[in-house]
């Protein structure tokens, strides 16, 4: 079994990219341990046809819990799956509803770093930049 990472995100748009700017952060440390790295961005299709049933992933994006900034939530893809909201327009579409709408049974994690700001601005705020290196250790950690 392999382990794959899929970093989800919007760059334009300041602190849902996070999960995307952490993956790239620790994207060597990651592939130094075997580990596949998907930057999936916003292109939900492309990241979509990286998931299979026999590998694990762990699936990075942002979330909006209303946990302080930065928190990192783990939660299997079950967990999500199982209490994710269905999205009713296309627009909103994520990989979670993806997976669902597919009913592919999919192993592994969904991290998610809770967010400051959403805005559109490519920097993260200034909170999660402050955080930044403590929030990749993090991440990585979970992961290897």
């Amino acid at each position: 079994m392999d382990k794959t990472v899929i970093a989800i995100g919007n760059r334009l748009m300041m602190d849902d990219a996070v999960g995307v700017l952490v993956v790239e952060n620790i994207k060597k440390q990651l592939e130094n341990c075997g580990v596949k790295v998907v930057i999936g961005e916003t292109y939900i299709d492309y990241a979509f046809s990286k998931l299979n049933n026999h590998d694990e992933f762990y699936i990075v994006d942002a979330t909006c819990y209303g946990a302080p900034p930065g928190t990192i939530t783990l939660k299997t893809i079950e967990e999500i799956k199982n209490t994710r909201v269905q999205s009713y327009t296309i627009h909103s579409l994520g990989l979670i509803d993806m997976i669902n709408l597919n009913q592919l049974e999919v192993k592994g994690y969904f991290i998610g770093i809770e967010i400051d700001t959403i805005d559109i601005n490519f920097r993260l705020s200034t909170r999660l930049e402050e955080q930044f290196s403590v929030i990749s250790d993090k991440v990585l950690s979970l992961i290897i």
